[in-house]
């Protein structure tokens, strides 16, 4: 199984960093694990431009006020942790300062985090600490995996079996999704249903309009062979890693035709998914299946959380 997990739980206080709290505290983690709730105290830009003429006593004054407020989050997210999650994984907090799109990246980066956890989005106040647009910065430029959390249809207990979705294309980044399924303690009764989405739609070049008929089979058939060969070898490693559970997880699998991003949500929206992964980049070309652009749209309009999973530089 997979070793200890640095988890970076970034909160603001809004029903969206709320649903990060709860899915981070439902999600079984291995052995070991530390959860590190942060929350940043930044001053919103209308208040710093209305502040900059006023003495440096009063905009201290602001500060610490906006510092009190982060640590007011923290503290509610760290009761609701416990409050689900019990003992069985270790809690921290820690406030930090500046802007949240740097300040998260910034400590995940310092500590070492191999998952950052945000909501989907967070509220516009004299208060905000963040925007969808931070969740998308944090995804888009996170050294490590990162989770887009939303709230489940069903609230349940984090012993409640999941319906995992796994989206893969046989690239390197989708084996390392791959082996982050194959590596969690997933609960007891949890299913994993493994697609791959190939994309067999070709828009002749001017140069090749008069290629042949059995061009384009050619490249079908390829395609098609290259999709078995990645969702089995997928479908493989995760039968694999059943011989170290208890209670073995059930998988299934299916190549879809379509385009990618729009058959992964369908798909998640008809399974019923708890939570998509996917690997944060994935093959070009006429085999390519994955790009990194599919998961951005598929972490930003899934009607579950989304894991994007990244291959940490070794240092």
């Amino acid at each position: 199984m997979r070793k200890a997990m640095k988890i970076l739980l970034a909160v603001d206080g809004s029903e969206y960093s709320l649903a990060a709290v709860e899915e981070t505290a439902r999600l079984p983690w291995p052995e070991g694990s530390v959860v590190r709730i942060v929350s940043v105290a930044e001053m919103p830009v209308s208040v710093a431009q209305w502040a900059m003429p006023l003495p440096s006593a009063s905009f201290k004054e602001w500060d610490s006020v906006f510092e009190e407020r982060a640590v007011e989050r923290i503290t509610q997210a760290m009761a609701k942790f416990a409050e689900i999650a019990g003992a069985q994984t270790e809690a921290t907090a820690k406030t930090l300062r500046g802007d949240p799109k740097v300040a998260i990246l910034d400590e995940a980066e310092h500590w070492g985090a191999d998952l950052i956890i945000v909501g989907s989005h967070g509220y516009n106040a004299l208060e905000r600490i963040w925007l969808g647009s931070v969740s998308r910065a944090v995804a888009s430029h996170s050294k490590c995996s990162v989770i887009i959390a939303r709230r489940r249809h069903a609230q349940s207990a984090s012993e409640q079996p999941l319906k995992i979705l796994l989206a893969v294309d046989g690239s390197q980044s989708s084996d390392a999704a791959v082996e982050e399924i194959a590596g969690r303690p997933w609960p007891r009764g949890s299913e994993v249903k493994v697609i791959l989405v190939l994309n067999l739609l070709f828009t002749p070049a001017a140069e090749t309009w008069a290629l042949p008929e059995s061009y384009y089979s050619l490249q079908e058939k390829t395609g098609r062979e290259q999709a078995e060969s990645a969702i089995n070898r997928a479908v493989s490693r995760l039968r694999e890693s059943n011989t170290e559970r208890e209670i073995p997880l059930t998988l299934m699998n299916e190549i879809i035709l379509g385009h990618v991003e729009e058959e992964i949500i369908e798909t998640a929206k008809e399974w019923g998914a708890d939570l998509i992964v996917l690997g944060s980049h994935g093959k070009r070309g006429l085999e390519r299946f994955l790009l990194g652009s599919v998961s951005q749209a598929v972490a930003y309009h899934a009607p579950c959380s989304v894991e994007i999973v990244r291959i940490k530089a070794q240092k």
